[in-house]
């Protein structure tokens, strides 16, 4: 499948930014600009092993240098020009070298034939010889001496200077913040992954509520929702993998022994579909609510209702957050203090990724742009309480992709 940068508008930005081309250097951002896999040896998280290049001129494709193993996935992906370095495992293909009454050894002997005298693996991968085709890459894509932005955050100290040294005379400035900016606005095609994510999500999360039953464990609990996703997940258009933060009792960070009348449970959990996370979250009582709850929970969704009616393109993100920290305080809880109300949706590390619905955030929705919102509270002693949605910012106000069909209150089971 090919990437999903919106070229048109990663020209602009890098015009208005003095740029001639992005770096991508992160696992996560190289699928996302290329639409392949950056492969096993970007599991080290080290500089080298999957690195996309963008092009300010939108009639150039994305350039990449890829390990020979997944070298094909890029191909496919439309990559070009694409370059090459070896990794560890001993992996050929030999369909285009087979032949009738051909032994295994001839057949690898052909398909090797082009080896350099020498040749030999690394033990993971050797990142001069990465960054050799990415100055190779470069001067196919006629920017060896380009202005390049490349994302700091991704880079490691340990191979900065390599990098600079690889690509002289070529220049690199930071664009960290341009890329997050780029990556918030979503591709059709990451919005029907991550609906996918949000639509599995919702429907394991209806399935789950009967779980929540006296003398439950937590790790139980766990594993069933993870099981419910999987169930759900059969029709999806890509692997489905899922992430659960399921705790109950007085304590928001541990779950002694089984479930409990009386006790508060916080579910805070997401399908994963084809590394696109969802983000669903809401808070339940087994039996009749304890009055602290009660207390501690009406704010919150006080909040959440009053933020959820924010959610729509020209809202400043700083503004959702005043609003929700202002309901809170001003219902009876002055003190109370949470950095954001949210986050952007995708495929990162994990399911929270730029931007932050925080207030120092000077972010203005816009459609396309898939976000958590969320209203939490931990209380050591009470316990967890989290309401949480997961949304499209639309043309007109925003779509929810997870939540709609489910009680945002404080359900007594």
């Amino acid at each position: 499948m090919p990437g999903h940068v919106d070229r048109a508008r990663a020209a602009g930005m890098m015009e208005a930014a003095g740029l001639d081309a992005l770096l991508v250097v992160s696992p996560e951002a190289f699928a996302w600009a290329t639409g392949a896999p950056a492969g096993v040896a970007a599991g080290w998280r080290r500089l080298g092993a999957a690195m996309a290049v963008i092009p300010a001129d939108p009639g150039q494709p994305v350039g990449a240098v890829a390990s020979d193993l997944f070298a094909p996935s890029a191909q496919a992906a439309g990559c070009a020009p694409l370059r090459t370095h070896p990794i560890w495992p001993e992996a050929l293909s030999l369909r285009a070298v087979m032949r009738d009454g051909a032994s295994a050894a001839e057949l690898v002997a052909a398909a090797t034939a082009d080896r350099p005298p020498g040749f030999a693996r690394p033990a993971t991968f050797d990142r001069a010889a990465a960054l050799a085709e990415l100055r190779a890459l470069l001067s196919d894509q006629r920017l060896a001496t380009a202005r390049l932005g490349v994302e700091f955050s991704a880079v490691p100290a340990a191979d900065l200077a390599a990098l600079e040294a690889a690509i002289a005379p070529a220049r690199l400035a930071d664009a960290s913040a341009l890329l997050d900016r780029l990556r918030a606005h979503k591709s059709p095609a990451e919005i029907a992954l991550l609906r996918q994510a949000g639509a599995i999500t919702e429907a394991a999360f209806h399935a789950f509520i009967p779980a929540m039953r006296e003398g439950a464990t937590r790790p139980a609990l766990g594993r069933h929702f993870l099981d419910l996703v999987q169930q759900h997940g059969r029709d999806a258009t890509a692997p489905v993998t899922a992430w659960e933060y399921v705790g109950f009792g007085t304590s928001p960070w541990s779950s002694p022994g089984g479930l409990q009348r009386g006790y508060v449970i916080k579910v805070d959990v997401g399908a994963v579909v084809g590394g696109y996370s969802a983000d669903l979250a809401r808070t339940f009582t087994l039996g009749p609510a304890p009055c602290l709850a009660k207390e501690v929970f009406a704010p919150l969704l006080d909040a959440f209702e009053a933020g959820r009616a924010l959610f729509r393109p020209g809202t400043e993100l700083r503004k959702i957050h005043e609003t929700c920290l202002r309901t809170v305080r001003e219902a009876g809880f002055p003190s109370y203090a949470r950095g954001h109300f949210g986050h952007g949706l995708g495929a990162s590390i994990w399911s929270e990724e730029w931007p932050f619905t925080a207030a120092d955030s000077e972010v203005v929705l816009e459609p396309g742009m898939v976000m958590a919102f969320e209203l939490p509270w931990y209380l050591d002693g009470i316990g967890g309480f989290i309401v949480e949605d997961m949304l499209l910012v639309t043309d007109t106000g925003a779509e929810t992709l997870a939540g709609a069909t489910l009680p945002r209150g404080l359900v007594e089971l």
